[in-house]
């Protein structure tokens, strides 16, 4: 009797497991199927597709970096730096191409770790972040256009001027100072890098728009990046308000440095056909590997990151409400 019962059940159950098992695997998108159209997806980090759209981003981002720098235009934070050394090494070593996948890699895991812990911001937030994102760029030429003023000595128009941007600086200012005495203040300084932003950003939304269509750009590809931006904000804001309790007391910085060397442990990159030619993906993960080696040796920690294989302790912050 219990025999054939078992028999007659026993098929049913082995469906059961097999498709519990097949459910229990880790979810692997095709990117490869996402590899035609005007933004292909270039790669796989574990269960998401990098676009090609995520990667010209850091792209271009570099490539002005590189371009600012020979200008002459980014300076010594102070005496004795070595960052622009070690950026044109890291030019010369790596090449732009790999320093951006690498970018796109590292935003990736971490985007995915954010979410998972409810980090994901929403889509209310993303619209603010977008009204900010332009008012920023209005606030930029508002000062751009004071300090024209501020050098030609247009006391008229600059409090004109003044008086009516929404720039928070010029308002705070205006509270203790006349306009006149903020004219002089803004006339003394050297406001070349504020030109070259403007500059690089028109450049960026005009290839942006060249390349996906600005439609696209700025209703698909920019809320997509504040998006991660936000997310990996709020995920680093909670690894180092727990590290404050951790290991890593005296110097919570360590506790994200650790978390970023943990998520990228066994992490799987796989390139698609679409992948820019040149690029690498364990030589993306070295990059990365080495941006985290010279960011705890600057912060004086006793623990070194030797390789993608070594462990840390790492601290793992709460989950968070959802957000919406």
């Amino acid at each position: 009797m219990i025999v054939p019962a078992i028999r007659r059940w026993f098929p049913p159950i082995c469906l059961a497991a097999l498709i519990a098992a097949v459910w229990a695997l880790p979810y692997r998108p095709d990117c490869d199927s996402l590899a035609r159209g005007d933004d292909p997806a270039i790669a796989r980090v574990d269960s998401e597709c990098i676009l090609l759209s995520h990667y010209t981003q850091w792209l271009r981002i570099i490539e002005a970096v590189i371009d600012n720098t020979e200008q002459g235009l980014i300076m010594d934070c102070h005496a004795g730096s070595d960052y622009q050394r070690r950026f044109k090494d890291r030019v010369n070593l790596y090449g732009p191409e790999t320093m951006a996948l690498a970018d796109s890699i590292r935003d990736s895991v971490l985007n995915q770790r954010a979410v998972a812990a409810g980090y994901a911001p929403s889509r209310q937030e993303v619209s603010a972040g977008l009204e900010q994102h332009r008012l920023s760029w209005e606030r930029l030429n508002d000062m751009i256009q004071l300090v024209k003023l501020a050098q030609n000595r247009d006391l008229a128009g600059f409090t004109k001027l003044a008086a009516e941007t929404k720039d928070p600086y010029i308002g705070t200012s205006l509270e203790y100072q006349t306009p006149a005495e903020l004219m002089e203040f803004l006339e003394q300084n050297d406001w070349r890098q504020l030109e070259q932003m403007r500059r690089d950003n028109d450049a960026y939304v005009d290839f942006f728009g060249r390349s996906f269509g600005r439609e696209r750009y700025w209703q698909e590809i920019l809320p997509a990046k504040l998006s991660r931006e936000m997310a990996i904000s709020r995920l680093e804001e909670a690894v180092l308000e727990a590290g404050r309790d951790g290991p890593h007391a005296e110097a919570p910085r360590l506790a994200w440095l650790a978390y970023r060397q943990q998520a990228l442990e066994g992490v799987n990159v796989e390139l698609t056909q679409a992948a820019p030619t040149g690029v690498s993906a364990d030589r993306a993960l070295a990059y990365l590997d080495e941006v985290l080696r010279n960011e705890q040796d600057e912060l004086g920690g006793e623990r070194k990151v030797t390789g993608r294989r070594e462990s840390s302790q790492v601290t793992t912050p709460p989950p968070c409400p959802d957000s919406e």
